[in-house]
């Protein structure tokens, strides 16, 4: 499989255009937005992307720093309403200074699925559990690898058309390869008009429940709660599609 660490979606300007219009919706925002309630909070945003749930997070009166990778994604969230109320860091955690310790981190997004990497995910976690106070909160989710919704992604079950920058966009994922529990797959898009065409390659962890529990605990984290969807369900293996953690330090 690729080893890229920032895949094309996230670092070419053309497809972070395209992000928020791929990636609308509400639903996890608000969930997690309950989750932290109304007291004001000192947050951090890893995997922040385009900055939607930073911003909503500062929007409901929380101190918010905001980290992602890719440079592109926060370059494009700095000229939103309310961007100057959240520090924003381009970077890994490794590299954020003078900031924390924190009431909760969250990943949204599935970002916690882009850890691939069996070391950077663990330092990623012990990282996390360092900047946050005694009895600090991780909040993120993951697909549920026991439904295998890589099964839907080819052309003709995930395919989109979306209105964005130069006309309408056809957009659509395709499996390349599942080995273990990681799946590689390319997200396609196509400007009809002018037919220009990009692709992004990915990779995802699918971690199971244990594998997810085993992780954490060897970060010093204990699970303090499992939902299965963003009504607040209980995590049922067989068949819930995410699993959305709330795990303490």
């Amino acid at each position: 499989m690729s080893a890229a660490a920032i895949d094309a979606q996230y670092d070419d300007p053309r497809l972070v255009a395209l992000y928020d219009l791929i990636n609308a919706g509400e639903h996890d925002f608000l969930f997690y937005l309950e989750l932290l309630g109304t007291q004001p909070l000192t947050l951090l945003d890893l995997g922040c992307g385009t900055g939607t749930f930073a911003l909503l997070l500062a929007a409901r009166g929380h101190r918010v720093v905001a980290v992602d990778l890719a440079g592109e994604m926060i370059a494009a969230v700095r000229g939103k309403a309310g961007a100057d109320v959240v520090r924003w860091h381009a970077g890994s955690l490794d590299t954020l200074t003078d900031a924390g310790p924190f009431d909760a981190v969250t990943m949204t997004g599935h970002a916690f699925q882009c850890l691939c990497d069996d070391d950077v995910l663990q330092r990623t976690l012990r990282a996390v559990h360092g900047r946050l106070r005694p009895g600090g909160r991780l909040l993120f989710e993951c697909r549920n690898p026991a439904v295998r919704p890589w099964l839907g992604w080819n052309r003709a079950d995930s395919l989109r058309h979306l209105p964005g920058p130069g006309g309408e966009w056809a957009i659509w994922n395709q499996l390349l390869a599942v080995e273990g529990d990681l799946v590689e797959f390319e997200n396609h898009y196509l400007l009809e008009p002018q037919a220009l065409a990009l692709v992004s390659r990915s990779r995802l962890r699918f971690l199971s429940v244990s594998a997810l529990q085993n992780r954490l605990a060897a970060a010093g984290f204990a699970v303090a709660a499992l939902y299965g969807d963003w009504d607040g369900a209980p995590f049922d293996a067989a068949q819930s599609r995410e699993i959305i953690v709330d795990a303490r330090a």
